[in-house]
């Protein structure tokens, strides 16, 4: 920017920056295409009530998996690889062997990532014997500082000062968005919360003396001079700091990178609720207010930094090349090498079970679908071990049913189907007493408790009333908390399981017409459900929909450990509305026309698997007819024996000694670990149930019921490998990330975890906002109960189909040619390994 342009910018007011934008400034296309890569780069992560994974590498995986590690440290200190020390632990420990590294190298040199000089199997082996034991502790989430090529100007001062600069703005910049995005925790809300986060945060800083009492006198002054849209405030800020243009891209990256998990929030926000306009966006809004404090303090402080010796004139759109150095080098390749050794454990287990299967053709007394989450492998097997009686599938545990829930008594309601996805229709919860009189009055008593409550609420943070509330009410509090420390006036059934004795509402399928749900539509959605599964025949007498969900108590974060194919909430509605679906005759009739023959003595039931106890609830079993009573009974006898030896089998997961112990977890509201969700996921598996089941899968594989016969043309396979596949992709990637980045991807000791907003969590009462998981969900204590490996598809189907779906989807060629997936096509008995470019590698020893 030349000297006139410069006074220009110090000069104009705040009144003539809209039109100056509007113009031409040479600016412009220049600062869009920097805003459009932080966009791109960062990922949102979703509210607590709807907690779901996320890929925090998503807008970024068009770049090769090593490359992004080499990207993202020009801008900031994220880490994509364990330490040497974790795979010496796990070299140790058996996980893999020398002929795994051998493996890796070859398979690493036949893609040309290897580098000139690099290292030997046996060189490997020994850096990893003469490792340290794996030194990482729950304090994993500690800052590392690093020499990278960009640093923010905050960090800069600090480094030179001894100073804390970076912390400061930090803590300012939550303090804020806690109180701007506030969902209802504080009792005064803000008087700007309608305006956008830069707006708002403009108008409350002209007021804000934090920073003068930190000896910045000059900062409300510059928010005064601040241009009201935050694209231009960018711009003016930019400019003021004297970052050259050339580096702006990098540097906005590094801005976002300073606070990832407001950042990623921001993003959350834009795509919501704003439109598509990066200038305008929250996210934006963010840069501007960081770069804000940066340049008060630049002023304050009369610090300038020499930008172009700091970073040179390479700027940040590029692709890099794959090389790296010896130990990253190293630590890359061992990161292959667990891949293959796990690989070759579970392809050599389909090879055996295979060959031991004997498919049955015999109609069976019950099927079961689950959701495809690796909790659920257990409890599947177990069924059918129990009884050859049972058959197992797997689908997305929100059955298909793209609809927002409204439970009983409330007025808005949850999206219980994938987060990227918007419902096509409302469902409403109803009462089943039978008398529309006490159903009102029930509805009536429940309003009347929950106005209550909200006033009991109000009083207890209101100015007034909370120190007579702390006063009167304490001692009493107290012994409620001791009351529920020790767990007094908790029912448990013979098992453990805690009972309720409550009447219960039920999905309605009321008003779907007025919204356009006709019978014909609703058969569509049954068709596809049951094709989506390879469900066409063979039905069983009883078959039922069973989706899951967790029990938790005290845990901010437990919407992670529900479905998250139904946005962070309980199958149940999902399965329970899928089943009424199925038996209403209209959509039986409508099945068969489209070749879908239903027996006529086919019930369907819904359920719902209760991942922390291993409970299988089954719903409107009253209504099931006396002609299946039989069956019913023995489901619900073979259920219970199944949960019984689940909960056994996972007793030494969780280190306890009894499944009574087990069932602690669920209400105890001190437990840090009632379960480990999908810690330890690693694999998909789309195919008959034939090839996994015979299989001990150590609950940490997705498993996807599919049958190529049944989908000629691949529309099921393109389906699943767009959306099963890629979002197994982004849970595998959440655990990854967080477990390899605790301090960027994690978050941290949930010990210390306090709500921020009603929205999100922070560690202690500052900082940034964590997104990803915390310590205790990884790690047990002495080992980590998540290996970060990659995850492994393996698809029985042809390589063609498999090939016409990579080469129609974009993304899911570059999850593939990116090193991002690793795909395995089962045909004919056969495995072969996908390589870029539609190339495939036979795998000869799987076993």
């Amino acid at each position: 920017m030349s000297q006139v342009q410069s006074s220009v910018f110090a000069e104009t007011t705040a009144d003539n920056w809209q039109q100056m934008l509007a113009s031409s400034l040479p600016e412009r296309k220049q600062l869009q295409e920097a805003l459009e890569s932080v966009h791109q780069c960062i990922a949102p992560v979703w509210p607590l009530k709807d907690y779901v994974a996320v890929n925090p590498y998503h807008g970024i995986t068009d770049r090769p998996f090593l490359d992004v590690r080499k990207y993202l440290q020009i801008f900031s200190d994220c880490e994509t690889l364990m330490p040497l020390e974790h795979y010496a632990t796990e070299f140790k420990a058996g996980k893999f062997q020398l002929a795994d590294i051998e493996s890796a190298l070859a398979e690493l040199e036949s893609e040309n990532l290897t580098a000139a000089s690099c290292p030997t199997a046996a060189q490997i082996v020994e850096t990893l014997n003469q490792q340290d034991p794996d030194p990482i502790e729950p304090n994993a989430g500690k800052q590392v500082v690093r020499e990278r090529q960009m640093q923010a100007f905050s960090e800069i001062l600090d480094t030179h000062t001894g100073s804390h600069w970076t912390e400061i703005i930090s803590d300012e910049l939550s303090k804020f968005c806690a109180m701007h995005y506030d969902q209802g925790e504080a009792a005064w809300t803000s008087p700007w919360k309608q305006l956008s986060l830069y707006q708002a945060w403009r108008s409350a800083a002209r007021h804000d003396r934090s920073l003068d009492i930190l000896g910045i006198s000059g900062f409300r002054e510059l928010v005064t001079q601040l241009p009201p849209a935050p694209e231009a405030a960018v711009v003016w800020l930019l400019e003021k700091l004297q970052v050259p243009r050339k580096l702006w891209e990098t540097y906005l990256l590094c801005q976002a990178y300073q606070v990832p998990g407001w950042s990623a929030w921001a993003k959350y926000q834009s795509e919501q609720w704003s439109s598509d306009d990066t200038a305008e966006s929250d996210l934006t809004g963010l840069l501007a207010i960081r770069l804000a404090y940066e340049a008060a303090i630049s002023d304050a402080k009369a610090f300038l930094v020499d930008w172009n010796s700091l970073a040179g004139s390479t700027p940040v759109r590029f692709r890099i090349p794959a090389d790296a150095g010896e130990q990253v080098l190293q630590r890359y390749i061992l990161l292959r090498t667990c891949e293959i050794a796990f690989r070759n454990r579970l392809l050599s287990q389909m090879q055996e079970g295979a060959a031991e299967s004997s498919r049955s053709v015999d109609r069976k007394m019950a099927q079961l679908a689950f959701c495809i989450d690796v909790r659920s492998e257990r409890i599947r097997r177990q069924l059918e071990q129990t009884s050859p009686e049972i058959e197992t599938l797997g689908f997305a545990g929100f059955f298909g049913i793209p609809m927002e829930y409204i439970r009983w008594g409330d007025v808005a309601g949850d999206n219980q189907l994938p987060v990227l996805l918007q419902p096509q229709f409302q469902l409403i919860e109803e009462m089943t007493t039978g008398d529309l009189a006490d159903d009102q009055r029930l509805l009536n008593r429940q309003s009347i408790r929950r106005s209550v409550a909200r006033l009991w609420k109000r009083f207890q943070q209101s100015a007034v009333g909370s120190f007579p509330f702390v006063e009167t009410m304490g001692l009493f509090y107290g012994l409620l908390l001791g009351k529920r420390t020790l767990r007094i006036g908790v029912q448990q059934s013979e098992t453990g399981e805690t009972t309720r004795k409550t009447l219960a509402p039920r999905p309605s399928l009321r008003g779907l017409s007025e919204q356009g749900v006709t019978p014909d539509k609703l058969t569509e959605m049954a068709e596809a459900i049951l094709r989506n599964m390879s469900l066409t025949t063979q039905f069983s007498r009883l078959v039922v929909f069973c989706g899951h969900e967790s029990q938790t108590v005290n845990n901010p974060l437990k919407a992670g450990l529900d479905c998250g194919a139904c946005g962070g909430h309980s199958g149940a509605p999902n399965a329970r509305v899928a089943a009424e679906i199925m038996n209403l005759p209209a959509v039986r009739h409508g099945l068969g026309r489209k070749g879908i023959a239903i027996p006529a003595d086919t019930i369907f039931l819904a359920g719902v698997h209760n991942t922390t106890t291993d409970r299988i609830e089954l719903f409107e079993t009253d209504q099931v007819p006396e002609s299946h009573q039989a069956e019913l009974t023995s489901l619900q006898t073979l259920i219970s024996q199944a949960t019984q030896q689940t909960r056994v089998e996972r007793l030494s997961t969780l280190k306890s000694p009894s499944t009574k112990d087990l069932m602690r977890r669920a209400y105890d509201w001190s437990e840090v670990r009632p379960e480990w969700g999908l810690a330890g996921n690693a694999a998909l598996v789309v195919g008959p149930r034939d090839l996994t089941r015979q299989l001990n899968l150590d609950g940490r594989t997705f498993l996807h019921n599919y049958d190529q016969k049944q989908d000629p043309h691949g529309t099921v396979l393109e389906n699943i490998m767009t959306a099963p596949m890629v979002v197994a992709h982004w849970i595998n990637m959440q655990y990854y990330a967080s477990t390899v980045d605790q301090r960027h991807f994690g978050s941290g000791n949930k010990t210390l975890h306090n709500v921020a907003g009603g929205f999100g969590i922070l560690s202690g009462n500052g900082g940034d906002l964590k997104t990803g998981l915390s310590w205790q969900s990884l790690h047990n204590g002495e080992s980590f109960q998540h290996q970060p490996l990659r995850l492994q598809v393996v698809i029985a189907a042809s390589r063609q189909a498999i090939e016409n779906v990579i080469t129609k989807h974009t993304l899911v060629s570059n999850l593939l040619n990116g090193g991002w997936i690793y795909l395995i096509a089962c045909e004919e008995e056969n495995f072969y390994q996908y390589q870029a470019g539609n190339q495939w590698k036979q795998l000869d020893s799987a076993v």
